[in-house]
């Protein structure tokens, strides 16, 4: 059951060029996938983004709405989601023009889904744009095991991304997984600077258990 679930960092829409010509053709999707699509307004296109069969794991993206800016090249708004273990949803759908309206569902994290957890997916993920948000969405759902969180906090010197491991402390706090902040407080030599992020670790481990401050998930 998500007990938490992650909100948008940044006000973040994709660029789609409404001349696409030079763009590989998109993969098509499945009929489930499509019907969860439909009440987005004015689909533009659809695809696979990539697939594991073997896991039973699919990403897709969809661009949709108006066309914007078309002055200088029309672009969409764009959603990314996910297809695993039964389950259909959202990984970041730009909730500010209404994806998350009308019943559209993020995909709700379960203890069981142990693909999500597999860092072979997550090395994949690195290569697309989508890599950050999932790993939000999975950082912040109550149900990902807090094995998975200590993972995602020891590759943060080689992945990078200073937000993720300050948010990797509230949600430590919240879950009372003070291991999780205690990795981020020692977090080895990187190229991202990480001093903020140590400090506030230090802080939350110094009055533990405290409450999260950052508000990088909401309830």
């Amino acid at each position: 059951m998500k007990l938490i679930c992650w909100i948008g960092v940044c006000s973040l829409v994709v660029a789609v060029g409404c001349q696409e010509a030079n763009a590989p053709k998109p993969q098509p999707i499945s009929d489930d996938i499509d019907e969860f699509l439909s009440t987005l307004p004015n689909v533009h296109s659809t695809s696979t983004v990539f697939a594991e069969p073997d896991q039973g794991f699919l990403l897709f993206s969809v661009s949709y709405g108006e066309p914007q800016d078309c002055p200088s090249g029309c672009f969409y708004a764009q959603a990314w989601g996910i297809k695993y273990a039964g389950q259909i949803g959202w990984i970041y759908g730009a909730p500010a023009t209404g994806v998350d309206q009308g019943g559209a569902r993020y995909y709700d994290v379960r203890s069981t889904d142990g693909y999500l957890f597999d860092e072979a997916l997550w090395n994949r993920l690195t290569t697309e744009w989508i890599g950050a948000g999932f790993r939000i969405m999975i950082a912040c759902d109550a149900d990902t095991p807090v094995e998975a969180l200590d993972r995602l906090a020891l590759r943060l010197p080689a992945e990078g991304w200073p937000f993720l491991a300050d948010l990797l402390v509230d949600v430590a706090q919240t879950r009372n997984a003070r291991h999780v902040a205690e990795i981020v407080s020692t977090l080895g030599p990187s190229t991202y600077n990480y001093s903020y992020s140590k400090a506030h670790a230090l802080a939350a481990l110094a009055n533990w258990p405290s409450q999260p401050t950052g508000g990088y998930c909401r309830h």
